[in-house]
């Protein structure tokens, strides 16, 4: 485990985080962060601004001087919403008009913003922060959403474990002095329906920009499977960076001659890319000790941990490029094309994959807060991008962040991301943006197949939009059953 990064704490007392060496003054309040982010930092008489992170206007390539430019540019939180939108990476900014201040975050809040909604004003990459900090105790009703999903899996909406702590989702922005957080809209209207090629034209030399960036900056390591998102990236990745790294994590559970094992070792070995397979490490006693403190005790993944440990071993020296984001709007994994008369609490409470029916009335107020806003881009991707990606996704960052891994996403810019909502998902879920971008860019990397479901019920859930919802459905409560069996016999075991 290395020094901890992409960590931060913000608030008006002079306090004391051990993992966080550096200290900035910003207006009233004092912003401590890690020794490895960096961070600009501007201001003039009336605004100040820090980026805190690793942030590139992907139309420009400008990336040294943006919170000069937002001071220069930028005279309210709206005009730095419509800035934010020209950037891309992970990063957090943070914003003062004369005494209003305001945070945002990056295209998917890669960087958490915990925040607390009491007078007293604290936020934070890291729950605990806070907890410790104020010496929270669990809300009971919120706690019991905790513990009706298996602690990878992400709460709803923005609440925690915590009445007083909220997270800040993407496509919102954090006003400060009200501790609250305000919805921004991408689309006031139906979006332009643009075609596959259209889309590549426009997306590839974004996505490009970001790939030159990291590649300047970090010795860059790709993982590979056998599906189409890691082979997208691998495509914009080879064409910059020559040597880079490719590996697959060989699981216990994997067999030799499993897709995910067989196809990454082909598709480097033909195209003379560096390649290794690494294997699943052994948390140390020492490391969970050193994460319980950080994030508390059982409140996350063992799983991810593993994984994350065990990247850093091979990879610590450099930045993991993921996927994620492509797959999750790019081909609507989580979706496909179900109408969107189905998108319901009950259908997102599914994906969420938590058993509590308070669950599903959080997840109406989430609805409810995009339907009064006027946005126009549909809720389906809206979930992908604010539950998966804001919370998930951000929840599984934060340990890979307090191991110090860095891990990164090249599509991380609203810029690229709403290119891709305005594509049918019909079109969307047959992978066209992946094939269209690979042939783009590496066309040989097509050459071998894609990964094919060999069970008839996944290829029977995938018939069409109908199985696909039935299925989820019918999953949802299979698991359920099983999760509230395990549950059962877990007290059992506990009491005896």
């Amino acid at each position: 485990m290395g020094s901890c990064i992409f960590s931060y704490y913000i608030s008006e007392s002079d306090i004391e985080i051990e993992e966080l060496e550096h200290k900035f003054n910003f207006g009233k309040y004092i912003m401590l962060t890690d020794s490895r982010t960096p961070s600009m930092h501007s201001y003039n008489d009336n605004s100040e601004c820090i980026i805190f992170g690793y942030a590139v206007n992907v139309f420009t390539r400008e990336s040294d001087s943006l919170a000069d430019k937002i001071i220069s540019c930028c005279s309210n939180i709206s005009e730095v919403i419509k800035f934010e939108r020209l950037l891309g990476g992970k990063y957090l900014i943070f914003y003062r008009q004369k005494e209003e201040y305001f945070l945002i975050g990056d295209a998917t809040c890669s960087i958490p913003v915990f925040f607390n909604v009491e007078e007293s004003f604290s936020c934070t990459s890291n729950l605990y922060y806070l907890v410790n900090q104020y010496k929270y105790t669990p809300d009971q009703e919120f706690q019991s959403i905790r513990d009706s999903g298996d602690i990878a899996q992400a709460m709803p909406f923005d609440i925690t474990q915590y009445s007083e702590i909220k997270q800040l989702l993407p496509n919102h922005y954090l006003s400060v002095n009200e501790r609250e957080a305000n919805r921004f809209i991408n689309s006031v209207r139906d979006q332009l329906v643009l075609t596959i090629d259209e889309v590549t034209e426009l997306a590839t030399p974004l996505i490009e920009v970001m790939c030159e960036f990291y590649v300047r900056k970090f010795e860059i390591y790709c993982p590979i499977t056998a599906g189409r998102d890691s082979r997208v990236v691998l495509a914009f990745l080879a064409n910059i960076d020559e040597d880079i790294h490719c590996y697959t994590i060989k699981h216990p559970e994997h067999k030799e001659n499993d897709q995910d094992i067989v196809v990454p070792w082909l598709l480097c070995l033909k195209n003379h890319f560096p390649y290794k397979q690494i294997h699943d490490i052994t948390v140390s006693k020492e490391l969970r000790k050193k994460m319980d403190y950080l994030l508390g005790e059982n409140h996350y993944s063992p799983r991810t941990l593993q994984i994350a440990q065990t990247i850093y071993e091979h990879c610590g020296n450099g930045a993991i490029i993921n996927g994620d984001i492509i797959g999750q709007v790019g081909k609507c994994s989580l979706h496909r094309d179900i109408p969107i008369c189905f998108a319901t609490p009950s259908y997102f409470r599914c994906k969420l994959h938590n058993y509590s029916s308070e669950t599903k009335n959080q997840l109406g107020l989430w609805m409810e807060e995009i339907k009064n806003s006027g946005e126009c881009v549909n809720v389906f991707d809206l979930f992908s991008i604010e539950m998966r990606m804001g919370r998930w996704a951000a929840q599984e960052s934060l340990i890979y962040n307090s191991i110090g891994q860095v891990y990164l996403n090249i599509f991380n810019s609203r810029s690229i991301i709403y290119l891709w909502t305005s594509i049918s998902r019909k079109e969307r879920k047959k992978s066209y943006i992946h094939v269209s971008l690979i042939k783009r860019k590496m066309p040989e990397l097509l050459d071998i197949p894609f990964e094919s479901d060999k069970s008839i019920v996944f290829r029977l859930s995938k018939a069409n939009w109908l199985t696909y919802l039935l299925s989820s459905y019918a999953k949802y409560y299979i698991e359920r059953v099983k999760f509230k069996r395990g549950k059962l016999y877990e007290k059992i075991d506990n009491n005896s």
